[in-house]
């Protein structure tokens, strides 16, 4: 990792933490006074918070300018898929198996998530746009 990737990193964990936020208190919002079922408002508050996280990630954390928006929405989306499974599959290993407190597999699970959600989007979501900071500087 460069000096780039490392802020970029901390630019992804920090809107991540803002969009678990968010999520949160939408759920509760759609919960407690919109009367929406738990798992209906969860549905929602969730797909909230990825278009929230897709849009300070690309403008944000990666600088993306690009036109490429619904297929960089679809990626992120799909990735957030794929977090959701590696998330259900490392609980149930950690917990289930390994016999890990469940809070302490939390911590782990979403330490796997967080790396594979960062390389995955730098990778295929956010790729028209991951030069450097050096080469950006030099423009």
């Amino acid at each position: 990792m460069n000096g780039a990737d490392v802020v970029n990193f901390a630019k992804y964990t920090f809107v991540g933490i803002m969009g678990l936020i968010w999520d949160m208190i939408l759920l509760y919002v759609f919960v407690e006074f919109l009367k929406i079922p738990v798992l209906l408002a969860s549905g929602m508050s969730f797909f909230v918070s990825i278009v929230h996280n897709f849009f300070w990630h690309k403008y944000w954390t990666f600088h993306d300018n690009s036109a490429h928006f619904e297929r960089q929405f679809l990626s992120f989306f799909i990735i957030c898929i794929f977090n959701m499974a590696i998330t259900l599959a490392c609980m149930y290993l950690f917990v289930d198996i390994a016999h890990i407190w469940y809070m302490f597999s939390k911590v782990l699970t979403s330490i796997i998530v967080l790396a594979f959600s960062y390389t995955a989007n730098r990778i295929f979501t956010f790729k028209l746009n991951t030069k450097p900071l050096k080469a950006k500087i030099a423009k």
